[in-house]
């Protein structure tokens, strides 16, 4: 029972710490993917924006990559042209061009773009943003937790990429002219992406026949984000899938082509970055937290794949954090 009510105190701290990036954090630590002037969505550089319930921008930058972060809104993103990896919580997606996707409130998220080429259309909004004067509160709940349970992105066919294109332009023209009613019309585009997305992935889901090792898969990537900060071991998730630990482990490895070990690895690795750059916290509280017996132990941890301590990577990406810091003093 001891054992129990520590590791609850210790999740309770790290949810009470964690910092979840609000939009307007989140625009001015990836300010570097915008150019100002754009054809597209809104000019960040523009004395007048505003980065509050809805920011629509054009993300043009190749070769460009972010450390991980989390967030307290929606993220819905149309892939326009070339590749990039995409993680989010435990999944990793290789968005391709033409490929939506929805990214859900207090989901950790990183990118890496993979080819020279590169364009996005980022679209970031509060729920509370779409809730207001529009779809009744049970068909909003329904469509977004619908969107919270199937996360996965989906690549649209020319025709309904062209009409998501459409969408994301008349967004544009929204925000930018602001005319009478404009929220009014934005909170129906938004909404209008949603139902799009939902009615692809329900095809999706219907022309995929998911095996049983699939089914696995997923189940243990959920259950990581869920026990991560708690349960290190292929024997513990194994445990609560029901299977033996050579079963999950062999499973893994033949669908995911990782170890079930390498994914429960990462996924604390992910939390100490983005705790290191962005949580305020000295390392022996990450270590507190995040269930290491000592700070060392979490050193070498770190050390073992990152290639560097956590004190030098804190050091390396100070430039991102107290960019932050100063913003978010003003």
């Amino acid at each position: 029972m001891l054992i129990y009510v520590i590791l609850c105190s210790k999740r309770f701290y790290i949810m009470k710490i964690l910092p979840l990036f609000t939009i307007e954090q989140t625009v001015n630590t990836y300010k570097y993917l915008f150019e100002p002037n754009p054809m597209f969505g809104m000019d960040f550089f523009a004395d007048d924006f505003e980065a509050k319930d809805i920011v629509l921008l054009d993300d043009t930058k190749a070769g460009s990559q972010g450390i991980p972060i989390h967030f307290n809104y929606y993220a819905l993103f149309l892939r326009i042209h070339g590749e990039t990896k995409r993680t989010i919580n435990q999944f990793n997606y290789l968005i391709k061009p033409q490929s939506l996707q929805l990214v859900n409130p207090g989901s950790i998220y990183s990118f890496k773009d993979t080819t020279n080429a590169s364009r996005t259309y980022v679209l970031l909004f509060n729920k509370a943003f779409i809730e207001e004067d529009s779809l009744a509160v049970e068909i909003q709940d329904n469509l977004l937790d619908f969107h919270r349970k199937c996360q996965q992105d989906i690549v649209l066919d020319t025709t309904q990429f062209a009409h998501a294109v459409s969408i994301y332009e008349q967004l544009s023209s929204e925000l930018r002219a602001k005319n009478d009613d404009y929220k009014i019309v934005t909170k129906m585009l938004i909404n209008q992406l949603l139902f799009l997305l939902k009615r692809e992935k329900l095809n999706f889901g219907l022309k995929q026949n998911h095996t049983r090792a699939e089914q696995i898969c997923s189940e243990f990537l959920i259950l990581i984000e869920e026990h991560y900060w708690q349960k290190r071991s292929v024997k513990e998730y194994a445990s609560m899938l029901g299977i033996t630990p050579k079963h999950l482990s062999e499973t893994v490895k033949s669908t995911l082509h990782h170890t079930a070990l390498s994914y429960i690895h990462v996924r604390i690795i992910k939390e100490i970055q983005y705790l290191l750059c962005f949580g305020g916290m000295s390392i022996k509280q990450i270590s507190y937290a995040l269930n290491f017996e000592t700070v060392s132990q979490l050193g070498r941890f770190f050390k073992r794949y990152e290639g560097m301590s956590p004190k030098a990577y804190q050091l390396k990406h100070r430039g991102v954090a107290l960019y932050d810091k100063q913003y978010d003093s003003k």
